[in-house]
């Protein structure tokens, strides 16, 4: 079995007001950018799989996509990685599964897919504080899971 991540992010997106993730607005001047991470665990042929993947999940002109495993986007303050927990509706990997479910005679079968939504926030401050304060916004304890670095 191979695992494949792609993150993906955009080509022209730079980093924008924090502010706009919280509830309330904060002093401190923070800036934050987002990715998708997919992760998809498959066997038979690992190029095919890839090659697959990046034609449903990457738009070559406007995304970006890192395959490495490294972090897509550096310097941060702190990034919140948050998913859709098991077992709650998450319409985007119903759709690309769907959409890889109705293609026959792939090379390759997908044994599980993952998508972990990454934000990044950069400036100065207490980062145990801040991360705190956004996951709170940002993360439904109900449907999500989310860890952050």
């Amino acid at each position: 079995m191979a695992t494949l991540t792609l993150e993906v992010f955009s080509r022209f997106q730079s980093a924008t007001d924090a502010n706009k993730l919280l509830y309330t607005p904060i002093n401190d001047r923070l800036t934050y950018n987002h990715t998708r991470l997919y992760t998809i665990e498959c066997e038979g042929d690992v190029d095919a799989a890839r090659d697959y993947m990046r034609r449903v999940l990457v738009d070559t002109i406007s995304q970006k996509v890192q395959e490495d495993g490294t972090p897509a986007l550096s310097g941060e303050l702190f990034c919140i990685s948050y998913g859709i927990k098991k077992g709650a509706l998450d319409l985007e990997k119903e759709a690309i599964l769907t959409n890889y479910n109705g293609r026959k005679g792939l090379p390759f079968t997908i044994n599980s897919l993952t998508i972990t939504q990454n934000i990044y926030v950069f400036g100065q401050g207490d980062k145990e504080g801040l991360s705190s304060r956004f996951c709170k916004d940002i993360c439904n304890p109900a449907i999500h899971t989310w860890s952050v670095r």
